[in-house]
């Protein structure tokens, strides 16, 4: 709807502007049609032709105010006094050359009406005189000041009636000389000069009062430029043409050529209007205008200095030239320079003004200053220029590439209260209000956290187009999209008043670059923002965005001294005195905590694995998120091996491959994260990953010293690596020590009791061979022999041990019937089992078939067996059990005996390894069997464990785990007809 009605109220103003150009053409044709009936002297052409161009000017200048100026009642009356000046030259050349009664009557009653339209434009403008804007009260101060506004009111209406009446006056004069009744309009020749006279008086009137009364600087400016463009009108005609003919008429310039300034009235009536509404040119114009007085004033001096040496050297035409050339070199130059700075002074004193405000003194003592500092340099300024409290600045934060407030907000500070105001009613009117949750949520955040302006998509948006426009842009244009911005002259022009909050924003930049935004609220003197005060914004620009850009480069350089100091002392306490790392642990614990202090974000540590080539996660500390969940293993590629600072563009999570990321991420959120991988020469150790819950960007000193890092932290990962590894190796080593050192030590202690046995018979029967009865002899004879089995045994135990390496490559796995090897030992042992009044109990199911080598297996189930009757007491009995259970068989072997402390149960089936209370117990061992088991049932597939609380009687029971065999009918015939075969 507002569009349309714009659209209708445009239409209007177009409709009579068109209207006001056929007046126009229709004025011009009639004029030349009787112009160019007769013959026309070169003179008289170029008199044409410039009555045409200042009647073009005036209506062109009319018509523009007409169209554009918000002001429409000033608007009205410069468009008829432009009108009525368009057609009172549009017909001069014909009325004042050829006295066309009908282009007189036309050009006298245009001149009149312009005469009374000029006076009351200056009683509309700047200021409207004639408006009844007081207001009823019951002061007396303020009863009386209405009373004055009441009675000069009056005054002003009366006096304008009187222009009226005497304007009709010569509306009729002009009339009776159409109709040649020349003595009736000789008898109101006096009434006529009276108009002309009392609107001369009252237009000089109206101009001074209204400068001494104007309450702003704005409206003395425009007063200034109406003066100018009167003088500069008037001057040439006075001082070339009337003047000279008054004291010498030989020296005044023809009326034809005094004139042509005439051309500058419309324009600086149409600019006076218009110039704050102007968002741009304001430059060019001051620079047109200096030239343009310039210019005249050189006219005027060379027109002094020619007469004046006509004067004294008239008889003398080679002196007359030298003095006229002479003088014109040296006052010329001297009186272009007074020109500009008269333009300067007179006709935009604002811009001085500005200027002196802005180039304070002392506001820059300070050789160093902080971030802070210069943005209130910046605001302070903007209100010292504009008078307005309402101002803030964003300045650019180069580590999360957004916007932060400064100098920031304090809580407590009740004096901050209209710039929190100010602010939250910006981010309101451009941050999202539709319903969507997502954009409720962004709302939200804008407004919860005013001190950074968050780089969301319609701020991104807004932002973009204001540091790419030419000029600082109100927030109701920035907001447009490119397809609503405005077009034409409209694009430079502000056609309509701002409704409701329409801050300014204009982009601060160095160097070439934007490093700030500054917002601007409403003026001072509630005005709207136009190019004078742009100009003001370019010389706050100037004048501070070193300040501001130095402040930010000291605060960068800082935030980088930060991070390296807090890298280099931690790796200097991480390292130093001595000091060094136990274990891998140790050292990715230290660095990862010195990263995540340094950057204050997360930090986190994934190791390599050769075996597997995965990255397992090792820690992750710091406030930023973990870059994937920890229980989470990758496989990197190749490519994954370089380091990679990714800012985080994206608003939603991604998964799958991408350029821009590792490939072996399998996910991961729009946050920043640095990807620094661990690298040992040519052996990858880990990567190092920094992780930021607020946008960051990273800078390329900032990437080299974090690389830097990374390389430090490999250096020391690679390090602690040879550590552990000799460390391992020493242990290792002084394990195989201590293991032969048991091994001799037990060897020798369990040898010794057999051999001494067998040694001891063997001198028993030496030495009483004779006198023994073969009973006796044959009784020593078995012991010896039994000793020397027990020595077979011994040496067979520690002969398997260090051939079980090859049994375990060279085993021959085929389906085993399980029961079938239980049965075969329980036999083999059964004359033990029955000289010591023991029972076996079997329970294992006839279809328990595995995957095994029969032959180790056997031996397996000896050694296990044999274990629960050596230490185990006479008549307890013994359980051998099978279970099937998720695809295996588990096998137990238990007995009743002392148990297995649970101290001792981790190292009982390493080599060599017998329980301190069975070393000096008659019980015979090398510390061999469990071990040979151990490494036979691994090689077969399963494993092996032992289970005892170490109570005495509650015995131990060990369990070992093959994978079971399901046999098809085929299989299970053939494993039938073996049983049988055996």
């Amino acid at each position: 709807m507002r569009h349309l009605y714009w659209v209708r109220i445009r239409s209007r103003r177009l409709l009579v502007a068109l209207l006001a150009t056929l007046v126009y053409l229709l004025l011009l044709t009639v004029d030349a049609v009787r112009f160019f009936s007769g013959h026309a002297t070169a003179a008289e052409l170029v008199q044409f032709g410039f009555s045409t161009f200042v009647a073009l000017l005036f209506f062109a200048v009319g018509a523009l105010v007409w169209l554009y100026a918000r002001n429409r009642l000033v608007a009205f009356f410069l468009f008829c006094f432009s009108f009525t000046m368009m057609m009172s030259f549009a017909v001069e050349t014909g009325a004042a050359l050829l006295n066309d009664p009908l282009l007189s009557l036309i050009g006298g009653v245009s001149s009149g009406l312009a005469v009374f339209l000029f006076s009351v434009l200056l009683l509309l403008f700047p200021k409207n005189y004639l408006s009844w804007s007081y207001q009823r009260s019951s002061e007396p101060n303020n009863r009386s000041r209405s009373s004055r506004q009441h009675h000069y009111i009056l005054l002003l209406r009366g006096y304008l009636l009187v222009l009226i009446l005497l304007g009709l006056i010569v509306l009729l004069q002009a009339v009776f000389r159409f109709l040649q009744f020349s003595q009736l309009a000789d008898m109101l020749n006096l009434f006529a000069n009276s108009y002309y006279v009392l609107a001369l008086i009252g237009i000089l009137a109206t101009i001074t009062v209204s400068y001494r009364r104007s309450s702003s600087l704005r409206e003395r400016q425009q007063l200034r430029f109406f003066l100018s463009g009167v003088i500069l009108t008037f001057a040439p005609l006075l001082i070339l043409t009337v003047l000279p003919a008054i004291w010498n008429p030989s020296w005044a310039v023809p009326g034809r050529f005094s004139t042509i300034t005439f051309a500058l009235l419309p324009l600086a009536l149409g600019y006076s209007i218009l110039r704050y509404q102007i968002l741009i040119f304001d430059t060019y114009i001051r620079r047109a205008a200096a030239w343009l007085v310039g210019a005249v004033s050189l006219v005027v001096l060379g027109y002094l200095v020619g007469t004046l040496a006509g004067t004294f050297l008239s008889g003398d035409f080679v002196a007359y030239s030298v003095c006229v050339i002479a003088s014109m070199a040296a006052l010329g130059p001297l009186t272009w320079w007074l020109a500009y700075q008269l333009t300067d002074r007179l006709f935009f004193s604002e811009i001085k003004y500005y200027r002196r405000l802005v180039e304070q003194p002392g506001q820059l003592s300070r050789e160093k200053l902080d971030i802070s500092s210069a943005a209130r340099l910046i605001t302070m300024a903007a209100t010292n220029v504009f008078g307005t409290q309402e101002v803030c600045l964003y300045v650019l934060d180069e580590d999360t590439g957004h916007y932060q407030l400064y100098p920031p907000l304090a809580d407590d500070d009740t004096s901050e209260a209209p710039r929190r105001s100010f602010i939250q009613r910006m981010l309101q009117a451009i941050s999202p209000t539709s319903s969507t949750d997502g954009a409720v949520d962004v709302h939200l955040s804008l407004l919860q956290n005013i001190d950074w302006l968050t780089l969301h998509k319609p701020i991104l948006d807004i932002i973009e187009r204001v540091t790419s426009a030419e000029r600082p842009l109100l927030l109701s244009e920035a907001s447009r999209p490119e397809t609503a911005r405005p077009t034409g002259l409209r694009r430079y022009l502000m056609t309509t008043a701002p409704l409701g909050f329409d801050p300014l924003l204009a982009p601060i930049r160095a160097q070439g670059k934007v490093i700030g935004v500054l917002v601007l609220g409403e003026r001072g003197d509630h005005g709207q923002y136009a190019g004078p005060d742009l100009e003001a914004i370019a010389l706050i620009e100037s004048r501070y965005s070193p300040v501001l850009e130095t402040a930010r480069l000291d605060a960068q350089a800082s935030r980088q001294v930060a991070i390296l100091e807090v890298l280099y002392r931690g790796v200097s306490a991480a390292s130093g005195a001595g000091k060094a790392f136990q274990s891998v642990e140790e050292v990715v614990a230290a660095y990862t905590k010195i990263a995540a202090a340094a950057v204050q974000a997360g930090a986190g540590t994934w190791l390599y694995h050769t075996s597997d080539r995965r990255l397992q996660h090792a820690i992750h500390v710091g406030s930023g998120p973990e870059l994937v969940s920890s229980d989470v293993s990758m496989s990197p590629r190749d490519s994954d091996w370089s380091s990679l600072f990714y800012q985080g563009e994206s608003l939603q999570p991604w998964q799958g491959s991408s350029s821009e990321i590792p490939s072996c991420l399998p996910q991961a959120h729009h946050f920043p994260f640095a990807w620094l991988p661990l690298k040992g020469g040519k052996q990858h150790m880990g990567v190092l990953a920094l992780t930021y819950p607020r946008p960051h960007l990273f800078s390329p000193e900032e990437q080299r010293v974090l690389s830097m890092f990374a390389d430090q932290f490999a250096v020391a990962l690679e390090n602690a690596s040879f550590t552990v590894e000799l460390r391992a190796a020493y242990e290792r080593q002084k394990e195989l020590d201590r293991l032969k050192d048991q091994f001799i030590m037990t060897a020798s202690h369990e040898l010794r009791t057999p051999l001494t046995a067998v040694q001891g018979y063997i001198e028993l029967l030496e030495a009483y061979n004779h006198n023994l009865s073969s009973e006796r002899r044959a009784e020593f004879i078995m012991k010896a022999h039994r000793g020397c089995d027990e020595l077979t045994l011994l040496v067979e135990n520690i002969m398997d041990a260090s051939r079980v390496q090859v049994d375990t490559e060279n085993l021959n796995l085929i389906q085993v019937s399980l029961l079938e090897p239980v049965t075969h030992i329980t036999e083999m042992l059964e004359g033990v089992t029955r000289h010591e009044q023991r029972t076996v109990n079997v329970a294992v199911p006839a279809d328990a078939y595995v995957m095994a080598d029969e032959l180790r297996l056997r031996q397996v189930l000896l050694n296990l067996v044999s274990n629960a009757l050596k230490y185990s007491s006479p008549q307890s009995d013994i359980d051998i059990t099978a279970s099937m259970k998720n695809g295996n068989v588990n096998v137990s072997i238990r007995d009743r005996g002392q148990g297995v402390p649970p101290k001792d149960q981790a190292r009982l089936f390493k080599r060599f390894v017998r329980l301190e209370r069975d070393m000096n117990s008659p019980i015979r061992g090398a510390g061999l069997g469990l071990y040979i088991s151990k490494r036979l049932i691994e090689a077969m597939g399963g494993r092996i464990w032992v289970e005892s609380t170490g109570k005495v009687g509650e015995g131990s029971v060990f369990t070992f785990t093959l994978k079971r065999v399901v046999l098809t009918q085929e299989m299970s015939e053939s494993a039938l007809e073996r049983q049988r075969a055996l």
